[in-house]
């Protein structure tokens, strides 16, 4: 051992660790899975025993048999994030395992930037005893795993196929015997601190939960024959495409079920939409039968709402061995429901669990009111919000799992309601500013490889986040610390304007302009909608600059927000109507379109307040107090700032009303969290429906029900201020910095009573 010891280490972190990984007979790292595994002796159990552990891309950590953590947070491998573990709790006098499954995704995705190289690390000393990885470790290809299937989406992962013939369920177990491992693990080592991982960061948020959810029961079953010759598969949509369901209703409690009497096919219901790892136990197996299953996130007359090609196809195949098999998947998936279908009906159980692994957020933000619709809306929104917030804020997690950073303001606003926790909005500041264009344009999510997923509009938002973490917290630390990206971001906008000439930005044909999910939303030539948002981007950042004493970049942001408002009502502005309109075509000609988005936008800038009555009572209320279906509907995602533009102005009750209505088609439909969109547009199966830049009624609720807007950075100055609804009492709690504010608003015959408590170190305004 002492062979690969010497006096010079390369990381304080792990000053005695060599990167563990065995070698490839087919040379192809894509979708591999890999065991590890030391034993130690310790006499007795220390009250602390802190390790540090990371992988590359993941890992999944056992102590004496007990799953302890699945990480790490996503990173960039030239500052590496790993973990740090107190495994005091699992120790026991004399022997001891520590296991670990490590993961590589053999390529890069939406959440992972992949640099040729993979491998597990650890390091620290237990009682004395060093456990850092080195050849004392042993490690073996993870039999069982086939690899490299198909991907479950083009964004992320790959479907898991499992084949418990050759696999082993308790291998991370301390009494399984691995003694047949013979691996020289020496052969592939390599010390920490090489490249590509040359430094190290602490993940700067907390583990993700493991908490073990059992299903809550089935919806239908099918007796349907299933076809022969499929077994050779590696794409499970093409397996459930070969069924012929006969889906019929048998609902049943529990997370066990029986393939009997006929059963060939079950659907099962979690009861809410998860994250996270699926966990089957099988009994009474017959001997290589199959096992298939596909998640998903809705049901339609006890069927399941699959598409009719793969989108999204989260899901895989056991080939098993008679009597018990156990297997969990490796990495965390979004849905609510499962579907399983075998070969025969058997008498074969399933026990199906979920570990959910979603962001510990300490949830303190409440609303209740005598209205349960408005409960039930609130409650759905909670749990998008819950569910998109893993190691980052998530778009989806049942597509993606992607970190887009145009969600990043609402999801950081509706975190905001629930707790005081700016950590997973800093960490995604940096990441997006990690990881930009030689031009200055970040990504539109990092770490990624998706470079088609570069959107100039995105790069403006990062600005305006950056100004919610200061507004949320009071500080400008982080605006200090990345002002490099605020320059970068703005002498892209910059160098756009001045090759126009005119002082606007048009669309940049080498880059996907987003703006909003509305087909007719004018996005070529100039836009209108692209150049508010650079506008109000330079309106919010110049307030974070003012407040750090940056006077030279306030000067500046001030200077273009003046040429920038100048050049917008010069050109895309009518003032003979009042109206603005959605951009300019290639030619320079005036188009004729003007979207509430525009008129959003531009009241949210403060931008020709004298039409704003005009936008108002001609786009933007007739849009909130009607139906949807107009060819300029705004998105679930974009009525956030539809809301915004109508709260400023003190159209407050007509924001709670759509809500309810628009929202309340949500609840009505069965939603555990809110979609990706409006129920007419969110094709099941195409479309999330967990998406949690649909949940900002988070936000519209806590200000205007329960009243409380913050009117000061750091929530040192709020005010009080709450919308009477008919009939309707009201309570809950604001999260704030400086401790949670207390709400009630109570009817009653004398009127209504309204009370708020504050803590210390915030002052109301009359």
């Amino acid at each position: 051992m002492t062979a690969f010891r010497s006096a010079r280490t390369y990381s304080d972190v792990f000053p005695h660790s060599f990167w563990l990984r065995p070698g490839l007979p087919d040379r192809d790292p894509r979708d591999r899975r890999f065991q590890c595994r030391k034993s130690f002796e310790l006499d007795t159990v220390p009250e602390k025993a802190e390790i540090a552990v990371t992988a590359d891309a993941k890992y999944a950590l056992y102590v004496n048999g007990r799953y302890v953590n699945f990480g790490p947070a996503r990173g960039f491998q030239h500052h590496w994030p790993f973990d740090r573990i107190d495994i005091a709790s699992c120790l026991r006098p004399g022997r001891n395992v520590i296991a670990a499954l490590l993961y590589t995704f053999g390529m890069g995705n939406y959440t992972y930037t992949y640099e040729g190289e993979f491998g597990f690390l650890l390091g620290g000393t237990v009682g004395g005893v060093d456990i850092s990885t080195d050849e004392t470790w042993k490690i073996r290809v993870a039999p069982g795993c086939l690899h490299a299937v198909a991907r479950g989406s083009g964004q992320y992962g790959f479907q898991e196929f499992y084949d418990f013939r050759s696999g082993e369920d308790r291998w991370f177990d301390p009494d399984y015997d691995d003694s047949a491992w013979t691996e020289n693990t020496a052969d592939h080592m390599r010390i920490a601190g090489c490249m590509p991982w040359h430094d190290f960061e602490e993940r700067s948020i907390p583990l993700l939960t493991h908490d073990l959810l059992p299903a809550a029961g089935r919806v239908s079953v099918s007796r349907h024959t299933p076809p022969t010759g499929n077994r050779e598969i590696r794409d499970i949509f093409e397996s459930y495409r070969a069924q012929s369901f006969l889906w019929e209703a048998a609902p049943a409690e529990g997370n066990t079920v029986v393939f009997e009497n006929g059963i060939t096919a079950q659907l099962i219901d979690f009861g809410e939409e998860m994250v996270g790892m699926l966990h089957f136990t099988i009994d009474r197996a017959d001997a290589d039968g199959v096992l298939d299953y596909l998640v998903c996130e809705c049901v339609r007359d006890h069927a399941p709402a699959v598409p009719d090609r793969p989108v999204t196809v989260y899901g895989g195949r056991f080939l098993l061995r008679e009597g018990r098999n156990e297997h969990e998947t490796t990495l965390p998936w979004g849905f609510r429901y499962v579907i399983l279908w075998t070969d025969r009906s058997s008498g074969m159980s399933v026990k199906l669990s979920c570990r959910r692994t979603w962001y510990p957020l300490e949830v303190q933000g409440k609303f209740s009111a005598s209205d349960p619709e408005l409960n039930k809306i609130w409650e759905m929104c909670v749990h998008a919000q819950r569910c998109c917030t893993v190691d980052s804020y998530i778009d989806c997690p049942w597509r993606e799992n992607a970190q887009w950073w145009g969600d990043a303001l609402v999801q950081s606003q509706n975190t905001f309601r629930l707790a005081a926790d700016p950590r997973v909005l800093a960490r995604g500041l940096r990441q997006i500013a990690a990881q930009r264009v030689p031009n200055g344009l970040t990504y539109a999510m990092a770490p990624t490889v998706g470079h088609n997923c570069i959107l100039p509009d995105y790069s403006a938002m990062w600005l305006v986040t950056l100004w919610a973490h200061y507004e949320q917290t009071g500080s400008t630390e982080l605006y200090r610390e990345l002002s490099d990206t605020v320059d970068s971001i703005c002498g892209y906008f910059r160098e756009e304007i001045r090759l126009r000439g005119d002082g606007l930005i048009p669309y940049d044909r080498r880059y996907w302009l987003f703006l909003d999910w509305c087909p007719a939303l004018f996005k070529q030539g100039v836009p209108t909608l692209l150049n508010l948002i650079w506008l109000w981007s330079l309106g919010r950042i110049r307030i974070v600059a003012e407040a750090a004493g940056d006077r030279v970049r306030a000067a500046k942001f001030s200077e273009w927000i003046d040429e920038c408002s100048d050049a917008i009502v010069g050109r895309l502005y009518d003032p003979a109507t009042g109206m603005l309109y959605d951009g300019l075509d290639w030619d320079g000609n005036p188009v004729d379109s003007h979207s509430p988005h525009a008129a959003a936008l531009a009241i949210l800038t403060d931008l020709l307040p004298e039409s704003h009555g005009i936008w108002l009572r001609d786009i933007l209320l007739p849009l909130v107090r009607g139906s949807r279906g107009g060819k300029l509907q705004p998105s679930a995602y974009f009525m956030y700032y539809i809301f915004e533009a109508l709260k400023k102005k003190g159209y407050r009750r007509e924001v709670v009303d759509c809500i309810r209505r628009w929202w309340g088609e949500f609840t009505a439909a069965g939603c555990s969290t809110t979609p990706e969109g409006f129920l007419e547009q969110t094709v099941p199966g195409s479309w999330s429906f967990c998406h949690a830049w649909s949940a900002h009624p988070l936000v519209h609720f806590s200000e205007l029900l329960l009243g409380v807007t913050r009117t000061a950075p750091g929530w040192k100055r709020v005010r009080f201020d709450p919308l009477e609804l008919p009939d309707t009492d009201i309570a809950g709690t604001v999260p704030t910095p400086l401790g949670n504010i207390q709400v009630s608003v109570v009817r009653h015959s004398g009127g209504t009573e309204k009370k708020i408590v504050l803590p210390d170190g915030i002052e109301c305004e009359a």
